[in-house]
């Protein structure tokens, strides 16, 4: 993707909010940033606009999610991550979950790496729902024979020495 098209869906979702628009700049901010997990790169633009949108909308719990996985400080940081703790905890697993932080770490600001290090935030590369073996690469896949076509083996060997058995015992034509 093109330094040109990330800014231009960024500026477009920041006009729509100028404009009173909040919820089309929300979809616009969230489809491109499902484009940037897909890929596994980071943005904090997107993130502190993301938050900018939460805040302008009063939920300041996913304000406070956006802006926590950037290095935004200041007051309205701070009541958004007060916000987010109040409906999500503090437990470690409830964060996680609520953050949704999906590039690897490194490519995180300095204070987001820290951050989802005392989280103990491990990165996955994405996977799609509805085929979650596309990102298996071929290697993979011809490790060799898994157990379950070990099984699959047994049970048509199995099904095949039966029915020689049967044909063997009952019908006249084998006898």
């Amino acid at each position: 993707m093109s330094k040109h098209l990330k800014t231009s869906a960024l500026d477009r979702a920041r006009a729509d909010l100028a404009a009173g628009r909040p919820d089309l700049a929300l979809d616009r901010v969230t489809g491109f940033l499902y484009m940037l997990h897909r890929r596994g790169e980071y943005q904090e633009a997107a993130y502190l606009l993301l938050g900018e949108i939460h805040f302008a909308m009063k939920d300041y719990a996913r304000a406070g999610a956006a802006w926590m996985l950037t290095a935004k400080t200041g007051p309205e940081a701070d009541q958004a991550e007060a916000a987010f703790q109040a409906r999500y905890g503090r437990e470690p697993s409830n964060v996680l979950h609520a953050l949704k932080p999906r590039t690897p770490s490194e490519l995180y600001p300095e204070p987001v790496r820290e951050r989802l290090k005392a989280l103990g935030y491990r990165y996955r590369p994405y996977r799609p729902r509805s085929n979650p073996h596309v990102l298996e690469d071929f290697q993979e896949r011809s490790r060799g024979v898994r157990p379950v076509e070990v099984g699959c083996l047994f049970f048509l060997i199995m099904v095949a020495v039966i029915g020689l058995l049967f044909l063997l015992r009952f019908v006249p034509i084998f006898k």
